[in-house]
């Protein structure tokens, strides 16, 4: 993150030209630190490469994800975990092979034959796949995975209308259970503004309902001084606390 920040510290000084291209870029550059660092060409140790617990002590998120699977796998649970990013699902995959635990995956570059077979393995009765995987946009519409009742959104979607597609996949027609949704978020980041923004709208949005009127899609865009603060929200933590050990 530091050194995200370092390469573009004329952005955050105001100094730099604010070109819309590049304060997207930074912003996509931050949500994935965020995720997993992994994400990185490079980041990851090796050659030779092995997946164990560095796989999960290297990101916060996947610390936290981990410990809650494993409970889920004791009460009994299925779980549904959405990312925007399909090459956090090889993350996950690699993280699912080494716990032990059976998935299905499904995101765009799924075939549409596939897609259905990977429904239908998971909801069949007595299906052992313990963690449904997908890409958010792409399993966001149109699918019925109501033998989950848990929904963990890995990361947030800038529309919010997005997320909540997601969270329907699970409150469909046939569902038995009551539907338990855990949102990820790293503390102190880009992702608190994502999420404040997503909420804000969403409020905005039933306003508008409510009073009849359509919802104007033009609000759904960022603006440069919207991008900018969300850059600069968290940087100061991140300055200080470059030499300090996380915990």
């Amino acid at each position: 993150v530091h050194g995200i920040l370092m390469k573009d510290i004329d952005i955050l000084n105001s100094a730099g030209k604010m070109d819309k291209m590049r304060l997207l870029n930074i912003l996509m550059q931050l949500r994935k630190c965020c995720n997993h660092p992994y994400l990185f060409d490079g980041a990851e140790p090796g050659p030779p490469y092995t997946t164990d617990t560095h796989l999960v002590t290297n990101s916060g998120k996947m610390v936290a994800l981990d410990k809650l699977l494993s409970k889920l796998k004791e009460q009994g649970s299925r779980v549904l975990v959405f990312s925007q990013m399909t090459r956090l699902l090889d993350i996950l995959e690699d993280y699912c092979m080494w716990r032990g635990y059976e998935y299905c995956r499904l995101d765009g570059q799924t075939p549409h034959e596939e897609r259905e077979e990977a429904i239908d393995t998971f909801n069949a009765p007595n299906s052992r796949k313990f963690v449904f995987m997908l890409s958010t946009r792409a399993g966001g519409l149109g699918i019925n995975l109501a033998t989950a009742d848990v929904v963990i959104l890995y990361d947030s979607d800038w529309n919010p209308q997005v997320d909540l597609q997601a969270m329907d996949r699970a409150h469909r027609i046939g569902q038995k259970k009551a539907v338990r949704v855990f949102r990820l978020i790293t503390d102190n980041t880009v992702e608190e503004r994502i999420v404040e923004r997503a909420e804000i709208k969403l409020r905005l949005d039933s306003i508008v309902i409510q009073q009849g009127r359509l919802i104007d899609q033009q609000s759904n865009k960022l603006a440069k001084d919207e991008m900018l603060q969300m850059i600069r929200h968290g940087a100061t933590h991140v300055f200080a606390s470059k030499d300090s050990e996380l915990t």
